[in-house]
């Protein structure tokens, strides 16, 4: 099911955090920042991360993401990870300016994080053909050029039990 606070003029910036949060069963919500322009996606563990681990996802995740960007001769201008620990669950936030975010990107983030803490990365399940999972890519992609040019406000995705809810505030 599928709820909005307000369409207005953003279906095709809430249309792309659709996409994104329905591609990637891993991540938990997804926010489009107007102030700074960053696309923030996060996930959750179900485990615990100190410190010392933390920092080494970080500075995998960097690596992975500067490295991509050297091979395609893109810049990378925003790449933050964040995390906060709630009881035994962790939040993990990425945050990417959407200036120079590809939907690639969002693929191999998402691969160091299964690589890292396998089943401790709290996903749904979905049901989505290869096809199906390609054209959502394309959708994406399109959708976050879309972003880059249009002014839609900052909107919100989250996967609620099975629902993805959107907002635009």
């Amino acid at each position: 099911m599928i709820s909005s606070a307000s369409w207005g003029s953003s279906t095709r910036g809430l249309g792309t955090l659709i996409a994104v949060i329905m591609r990637y069963p891993e991540i938990s919500s997804v926010q489009y920042n107007v102030e700074d322009s960053t696309l923030s996606a996060t996930f959750l563990l179900r485990r615990t991360l100190e410190p010392e681990p933390f920092e080494a996802l970080l500075n995998q995740m960097v690596e992975v993401l500067e490295t991509y960007r050297l091979v395609t001769r893109r810049p990378l201008d925003v790449v933050q990870v964040n995390h906060v620990v709630i009881d035994q669950v962790t939040e993990l936030e990425l945050v990417r300016d959407i200036k120079t975010l590809s939907v690639e990107e969002i693929g191999m983030a998402i691969e160091v994080l299964r690589d890292t803490f396998s089943s401790d990365l709290i996903s749904d399940s979905h049901d989505l053909l290869e096809e199906e999972l390609l054209l959502q890519e394309e959708n994406i992609q399109a959708g976050l050029e879309a972003l880059k040019r249009d002014d839609v406000g900052r909107l919100i995705a989250l996967r609620d039990e099975g629902r993805v809810m959107v907002f635009n505030t």
